[in-house]
């Protein structure tokens, strides 16, 4: 392929307007290079975050801007390009192109609708194509308003759980997380992203998803994963040396995967994965740390624990319907070396020396 085919795929790729003999000539391009991967990555990546900006701050000169000064990787047969004094055409062949996605963009984000949970709620909709969505405490689904007639895709930040609406064979159902896209081939699934959880998490109930990203960590190179029913497929990311601290622009870098694992998992500890849809708490061994997480969200409170032993400290139990968190505490207390106040929102949790 030529550089200016090339640029053209990409744009139809990253706008989900290729066909399938398309996408696999942009992975075969992609995978060729470390450069080309690295360009890629960053279109995509600046693609995807203008997804989620509000349309009153579109800003399309400076998107304009953006999207030039990403330049694409000048492999050797690509040089004798500019040695030929054809800087001009390819500089002109990228602006067109930016105009594209620019385009593409303004009058995708005109029509984004968004549904969003607050911490400590969950709601559940129901899309136009019959598919039913619970959404869970700190999330976000986007979607289109024209969902169901040329496409059936959202994106995710948080947990949902999706029961797919059965037929439109020939429209798959598309889930967009910030680093992985999900593909139904079945009916139930969990899918947890949260963008300031160290992983990324599906669980399977009923029938099959596919789950696309740069998922090896070795090679880098995109790849797909297929999740079968009562699996879970968990991505692990490699914990940062600094305490980190999630911000709205922040992106999770997909290249530093720590651990990959799909495991079987027990048709009578299921609800430890989706039972939050119906106000169940479980818990099978997390640690402190992965625990005051999901309480955060679920009582909307912030939890302090100074010593950092305590965030290995694991705990196994389940919770229905609890009202406060004080309960749930509680509970926890009686079962482990820790104690706890409560000040306004602000939860400390320290260890019992006892």
């Amino acid at each position: 392929m030529d550089n200016d085919e090339i640029k053209l795929l990409l744009v139809k790729y990253i706008t989900r307007e290729a066909d399938e003999d398309e996408i696999g000539r942009v992975k075969d391009w992609v995978s060729a290079h470390p450069e080309n991967e690295q360009y890629f990555a960053q279109l995509y990546e600046t693609w995807q975050n203008m997804l989620y900006l509000n349309p009153e701050v579109i800003n399309q000169e400076k998107a304009f801007d953006k999207f030039s000064a990403i330049t694409i990787p000048h492999e050797s047969k690509y040089r004798q390009l500019f040695k030929w004094s054809k800087v001009a055409a390819v500089i002109t062949l990228f602006g067109v192109l930016s105009v594209i996605l620019i385009k593409h963009y303004s009058q995708n984000v005109q029509s984004i609708r968004e549904v969003a949970t607050n911490k400590g709620g969950i709601k559940k909709i129901i899309l136009t194509d019959g598919t039913l969505v619970w959404l869970n405490a700190g999330s976000k689904l986007n979607y289109n308003t024209d969902f169901d007639k040329k496409n059936r895709t959202v994106y995710l930040e948080g947990e949902a759980f999706f029961e797919i609406a059965p037929g439109k064979k020939t429209i798959p159902f598309i889930v967009n997380t910030k680093n992985y896209t999900i593909r139904d081939i079945g009916t139930k699934f969990n899918l947890k992203a949260y963008p300031n959880d160290a992983f990324f998490e599906t669980t399977v109930v009923k029938g099959e998803v596919s789950v696309e990203g740069n998922i090896d960590s070795n090679t880098h190179e995109m790849s797909r994963i297929y999740v079968k029913p009562q699996q879970l497929l968990r991505i692990c990311y490699h914990p940062r040396k600094e305490k980190y601290t999630y911000k709205p622009d922040d992106t999770q870098d997909v290249k530093n995967l720590n651990e990959i694992q799909v495991l079987q998992i027990d048709s009578v500890k299921m609800d430890k994965y989706d039972g939050w849809k119906e106000n169940l708490l479980v818990f099978d061994g997390n640690t402190l740390d992965e625990i005051s997480k999901v309480l955060e969200r679920r009582y909307d409170v912030k939890i302090v624990m100074d010593d950092a032993s305590l965030q290995n400290i694991r705990y196994s139990g389940s919770f229905k319907n609890i009202a406060t968190i004080d309960k749930v505490l509680a509970l926890i207390k009686g079962n482990t070396a820790i104690n706890y106040t409560i000040t306004g929102n602000t939860i400390n949790i320290t260890k019992n020396n006892n």
